[in-house]
């Protein structure tokens, strides 16, 4: 049995951290539903992803719109009903940040904290989990701890500089497709001031790899005009 349990441990690694180029396209469809002062809010859209880290997001309810990222923070959203467009530059936007790119990326390691300059500082175990400690140059951003199982992280947490939670993250129902295992649900609670706390379920579903779908290669039309600040699609 222990042996056999090796076995998958290894299987698991191995599809866990492909290259980067093992997976050209995946594309999924995804519902997103918040809770946050007691109101329940839900986004549905289908992200598509390519292995040049560039992203196509084309969101469904409650509004129709597009954005396209990158790696680096390059940004565009796209109101199709008005063919207005906003473009920006924001990190926090880059096409890294969606889970979908991490995992073909092979970035399994550390969630993509690498991409925002965090770098690995402490690893141990704890009753049969593996618990790595990652910290950034700037004092003032948080600690985080990534929990693995079976070398999935399946746990992720957020320690402010005074020691308290921030945020936790919940990765579960990994699925293999093709080379890359993808967790088909994520749930992310924030933590605000007194009681108050943010809870988004993520879950994915038909998820597609290396077809054909003209998304992919979605580009805003050159002819729409500068978003208003009081566009409905921001």
């Amino acid at each position: 049995m222990a042996l056999i349990r090796k076995i998958i441990c290894l299987a698991l690694l191995a599809a866990a951290f492909v290259p980067a180029g093992a997976q050209r396209k995946v594309s999924a469809d995804v519902e997103v539903k918040t809770v946050a002062k007691g109101k329940l809010s839900t986004v549905t859209k289908s992200v598509y992803c390519t292995s040049n880290g560039r992203l196509v997001t084309l969101y469904k309810t409650p509004l129709q719109y597009y954005s396209i990222s990158n790696a680096k923070g390059e940004y565009q959203l796209y109101n199709p009903s008005t063919n207005e467009v906003m473009s920006q530059y924001d990190p926090s936007l880059s096409s890294t940040t969606e889970l979908v790119s991490i995992f073909m990326s092979g970035r399994v390691d550390d969630l993509g904290l690498g991409y925002l300059g965090y770098r690995l500082s402490e690893t141990g175990r704890e009753d049969g989990y593996v618990k790595k400690s990652f910290s950034h140059p700037d004092p003032l951003l948080p600690k985080v701890n990534i929990v693995y199982e079976n070398y999935l992280p399946i746990y992720c947490e957020y320690i402010s500089s005074e020691g308290k939670t921030i945020s936790r993250k919940y990765l579960s129902n990994f699925q293999q497709f093709g080379r890359m295992m993808l967790p088909l649900r994520s749930t992310d609670i924030s933590y605000g001031s007194g009681r108050d706390s943010t809870v988004v379920r993520t879950i994915y579903s038909s998820v597609r790899i290396d077809t054909d779908d003209p998304a992919f290669d979605f580009t805003v039309p050159a002819d729409a005009k500068p978003m208003k600040l009081d566009a409905p699609a921001k």
